[in-house]
């Protein structure tokens, strides 16, 4: 009886897998370049919304800027609280965040650490897989399934990105509070703007720009991935 491990199945799941995982190191790595990399991406969405106007009271740009980056350095775990975070309202400079904007972004921080855990963990998976792979099949073989892994994976994602921005055109709302259900496990998310200056900084058109930059930067590294593995099909075709 053949071994399963080495069963020609085997190594095509595995290698579905290994697409599935580098589509996944892309995605979190795109949202970690929109999010942290690109120079100024925040106060070019800031001012071309003018999202000071939005907060209540008046507070100037560099504020809302400031806010934000000491926001996304505790998500990502590189500043242990927003305690003393301030920003200058009405000419009063204050703690800028609520007792219930910290709690959510404590949820928004844990989440965003599971994301990198899991990124790393794709990693490893990645690397396992194809080795494993590799054993079984040597170089060239072990080049093709890896190439039709990653594009059967592409297709299958590909196929719920195209649903998913869908419903995003329809209803991008809709969507954006789905994703929460999904992510969180209490109502801290609902935020209200007379009270909450996070969500008046946080504007739905800057969540849904940033949405796009993510899916436009992950599928640009998706596309060029994909030619590449074209590229070794119809070589090893040849």
């Amino acid at each position: 009886m053949k071994n399963i491990y080495g069963s020609t199945t085997t190594h095509k799941a595995a290698a579905f897998i290994c697409g599935l995982c580098l589509l996944f190191i892309l995605l979190t790595t795109s949202l970690q370049a929109v999010c942290y990399w690109i120079p100024d991406w925040w106060r070019n969405e800031y001012a071309k919304y003018d999202t000071p106007s939005n907060v209540r009271g008046e507070m100037s740009l560099d504020d809302a800027v400031h806010v934000t980056e000491d926001m996304l350095e505790y998500c990502i775990g590189r500043l242990d609280t927003l305690d003393d975070t301030e920003a200058t309202i009405d000419g009063v400079t204050a703690p800028f965040f609520t007792d219930r904007e910290k709690a959510h972004l404590a949820d928004c921080r844990e989440l965003f650490l599971k994301g990198i855990r899991a990124r790393v963990i794709a990693c490893l998976l990645l690397a396992a897989l194809a080795i494993f792979i590799y054993v079984h099949n040597g170089k060239q073989k072990t080049t093709v399934l890896l190439a039709k892994g990653y594009l059967k994976s592409l297709g299958f994602i590909a196929v719920l990105a195209v649903i998913v921005a869908i419903l995003c055109v329809i209803d991008f709302t809709h969507v954006f509070t789905v994703f929460h259900h999904i992510f969180f496990d209490n109502d801290l998310w609902i935020l209200y703007p007379d009270r909450d200056n996070l969500i008046n900084i946080m504007q739905e058109d800057v969540f849904s720009d940033a949405a796009m930059w993510i899916a436009g930067i992950w599928l640009a590294a998706a596309a060029v991935f994909a030619a590449a593995g074209v590229f070794a099909v119809r070589k090893a075709a040849k």
